[in-house]
């Protein structure tokens, strides 16, 4: 039974180190997001940044724990250590798709604050109309699909800025 705990601790460290580089860069993409005026902005603990710096550091407080409970001999301490890192997961899957949902609606919001759409049509189809320079409306037709959760972490992961 250790063998095979002692062989899971580095799958789960592989994705736990993955894992934290992705918040990181979704904490850094997030604050240094365009959102108007910035000299009003005030940068604190409360920043995408540092916010995303400490959860960061409690997941690796939590995958410490997590290990050394693992490595005790008794049951007690098996199970606090596979749930720590049950719990330590979660945290961290969490934490990555708040990142995500942000980032979306701070684009969505940009992209709606920037051009007016007019969408017309039945769900299953949508004709977007939207005004471009001299006042020649452009028509994009596009399907919509009701997947909310993958559209916007697609639409985060495809789009660059």
């Amino acid at each position: 039974m250790n063998e095979i705990l002692l062989l899971l601790l580095p799958i789960v460290g592989v994705f736990a180190i993955g894992c934290s580089i992705a918040l990181l860069a979704l904490g850094k993409m997030i604050d240094r997001f365009p959102v108007g005026d910035e000299s009003r902005r005030e940068r604190g603990l409360a920043s995408p940044v540092e916010s995303t710096k400490i959860a960061v550091v409690i997941f690796w407080v939590l995958f410490i724990i997590g290990c050394w409970s693992v490595l005790q001999e008794t049951t007690f301490g098996l199970i606090l250590g596979i749930t720590t890192f049950f719990a330590a997961c979660l945290f961290m899957f969490t934490a990555l798709v708040f990142s995500f949902a942000v980032l979306s609606t701070m684009r969505r919001r940009r992209d709606r604050v920037q051009t007016p759409v007019i969408q017309v049509g039945t769900p299953d189809t949508i004709v977007t109309i939207s005004q471009q320079g001299q006042g020649q409306p452009a028509v994009v037709s596009r399907k919509r699909y009701n997947h909310p959760v993958s559209s916007f972490m697609t639409d985060a992961l495809l789009k660059k800025d």
